[in-house]
């Protein structure tokens, strides 16, 4: 059995039918030590405390729920503004990563699922490269669960910048045409070169890719340098998500990082980063 633990946190609210998926994702996995799941609720949320609260359990899997209040200020702001999102969901997974007490944190979006061998393949590829941090990849999905084989990079919303880029990150390895798997990455950045988002990046720029539930972090490293909370206008302008910072952060602190080149994350889509859903089909004249 392994001497390591993995925590995993999730930050959630009001939807209480994906958390429960993603959950059974973690129960099942293959990793032998003991994980401990954080779900960190944003807010009060009785719905989402009692799903979590009748969620079956294992030997080697703890699970805590906690409702984090919001500032008076943001509690009735509108829904989807990433300028007030982002900055909550950084705070909300650092209170996520305080409150566990495992070796590593690993994260897990509310809509997306873990491989069974998710956690497992990542500390083993943290161990034998001897470093703190190492992500996967993932496969990308639809909400209702059509792999996504759309040749458009799905955090762009004009179609001719969405094709340039999928095209690019295809050429690059990232992306792999005619499938739904992508390969996030980061790479080294050179003197001079400008850290760009996805939504952004140019043919010759480094890929600076690594989403937040294909992580896997040394805890001590994340209370050291944990998610950025402030965001400036032109970051939110490349869509700069808390994943960005996080990259951004680590690699300027000179932090090595490897992947497992393993797609071993179901990622939905529909989320605030990129809010896609599946064209609808009209049914044909009769």
């Amino acid at each position: 059995m392994s001497e390591d633990t993995i925590g995993v946190v999730t930050v959630t609210r009001g939807r209480p039918r994906l958390l429960r998926r993603a959950m059974d994702s973690v129960y099942a996995q293959d990793f032998d030590g003991l994980i401990e799941h954080v779900i960190v609720v944003d807010h009060e949320d009785a719905e989402t405390v009692a799903a979590v609260t009748a969620a079956p359990t294992r030997p080697g899997l703890r699970v805590t729920v906690h409702q984090e209040p919001r500032p008076q200020a943001e509690r009735n702001e509108p829904p989807g503004d990433k300028r007030r999102v982002y900055p909550r969901l950084s705070r909300l997974f650092n209170t996520g990563v305080r409150l566990s007490s495992a070796d590593w944190i690993a994260f897990l979006d509310d809509d997306n699922e873990y491989e069974p061998h998710h956690l497992s393949s990542l500390l083993e590829c943290a161990r034998r490269n001897g470093v703190r941090v190492a992500h996967s990849g993932r496969t990308m999905w639809y909400a209702d669960g059509a792999p996504y084989l759309d040749e458009a990079w799905h955090t762009v919303t004009d179609p001719a910048e969405a094709a340039r880029i999928y095209d690019v990150m295809c050429d690059k390895g990232v992306r792999v045409r005619g499938t739904n798997i992508l390969l996030d990455r980061a790479d080294p950045r050179g003197p001079g070169d400008a850290f760009r988002t996805s939504s952004t990046m140019r043919a010759q720029d480094p890929v600076s890719l690594v989403d937040q539930s294909v992580w896997l972090v040394s805890r001590d490293l994340l209370l050291r340098l944990p998610i950025p909370e402030t965001f400036t206008a032109a970051e939110h302008e490349a869509n700069t998500a808390p994943d960005d910072k996080l990259l951004a952060t680590l690699q300027d602190n000179g932090v090595p990082m490897v992947s497992t080149r393993q797609p071993t994350v179901r990622y939905y889509l529909g989320g605030v980063s990129n809010r896609i859903t599946r064209p609808q089909t009209v049914p044909a004249a009769g």
